[in-house]
């Protein structure tokens, strides 16, 4: 059997994953949804925490300059 296979363009990737961690998995499965769409949307959810994180850091580390975006569209 092969570890992907074509499907309407897309390639299937397996990926392997130990017995507790695909019962977690399955635990934050929504009703009818993929596990394509669960890695999705916890992808998401990362991407959507590294850029939450990454303005905090800003933020406390005093290096945010705020400005008036009003001054800089009179330019155009």
């Amino acid at each position: 059997m092969s570890s992907a296979t074509s499907d309407a363009g897309s390639q299937i990737k397996r990926i392997p994953v130990k017995e507790p961690t695909w019962r977690d998995l399955h635990d934050l499965k929504e009703a009818g949804e993929s596990y394509d769409e669960l890695l999705g949307r916890m992808i998401r959810r990362e991407r959507d925490y590294r850029d939450w994180k990454m303005i905090v850091e800003i933020e406390e580390s005093g290096e945010f300059v705020v400005f008036d975006p009003d001054d800089l569209l009179q330019d155009d």
